[in-house]
């Protein structure tokens, strides 16, 4: 997975600028390297590296949303949009995180049991 192609995804996904992005570098590696920890065994991920990257992107938004929520106690700033009431933003993001990750599913292990009745 590309870092650069993650922190881009990044930068589309909260409205920032390329400065502002890359100070959330460390964001976006974390959540790469989440991933790639993550991987199943013997998954063929050439199909689907760009499915990696923004899930890995929207990870670090996700993550990107909690701080900024949590450094201006509920009033967020993202790109040039004000929200007064940060849960439905969080609430997005994490729609956005969800989605990307179910994308993955098929090499992502969730390390989450299943428990079923045989």
């Amino acid at each position: 997975m590309d870092i650069e192609n993650i922190i881009s995804v990044f930068s589309r996904l909260s409205g920032s600028d390329e400065e502002t992005s890359v100070k959330f570098r460390f964001m976006c590696e974390n959540a790469r390297d989440y991933i790639l920890s993550h991987l199943k065994p013997d998954s063929d991920t050439g199909s689907c590296g760009s499915k990696l990257e923004f899930a890995a992107a929207s990870l670090a938004y996700y993550r990107y949303i909690l701080w900024s929520i949590a450094e201006s106690g509920g009033d967020i700033t993202v790109g040039d949009v004000s929200v007064k009431s940060s849960s439905s933003i969080l609430a997005n993001a994490q729609k956005i995180y969800e989605q990307a990750f179910a994308d993955i599913s098929d090499v992502f292990d969730s390390g989450y049991f299943v428990f079923e009745v045989v």
